[in-house]
């Protein structure tokens, strides 16, 4: 800068003008931005992916536990279903559907129960698989006569 080209005293008589925008303040933002959205989509895919996979289930040694509960003459089945020994328990929806998710791996119990009783039936469950039960058929047994 040549000495004819200097600032004069009288432009700073109010103070150091204001420093001009940075240009690559903008491009910046946009890139955090950029980089949140695409973190929090991969997170979101990821936990997809896990799901459907089973690999949750695989991690934590457990399983998904499906079936159809039908009553004695057929009709589908209105109660609870519960593994024994844990704090698992669904009920079976309109149709006698259900689905226990998180159920340890092993040896277990499923308990089928309406108001008055309940019925056990052993299972064998997988790590990391869906175990349908198909069809179960919830028999009352009749009470002897006083």
């Amino acid at each position: 800068m040549q000495f004819d080209e200097s600032p004069n005293l009288d432009q700073f008589k109010d103070g150091l003008p204001d420093p001009a925008p940075n240009p690559d303040a903008g491009r910046r933002k946009f890139r955090i931005v950029l980089l949140i959205t695409f973190i929090v989509v991969t997170l979101i895919g990821l936990a997809l992916v896990l799901k459907e996979t089973n690999t949750l289930a695989a991690l934590t040694s457990t399983a998904v536990v499906r079936g159809h509960v039908v009553d004695e003459n057929g009709l589908p089945f209105s109660g609870e279903i519960f593994i024994l020994g844990t704090d698992l328990k669904t009920q079976t929806d309109a149709n006698g559907n259900f689905e226990l998710s998180r159920v340890p791996s092993g040896d277990q119990v499923l308990i089928v129960a309406d108001q008055l009783i309940g019925r056990d039936f052993s299972i064998q469950v997988i790590t990391a698989t869906t175990l349908e039960l198909g069809e179960i058929r919830f028999e009352t047994t009749a009470m002897p006569p006083h």
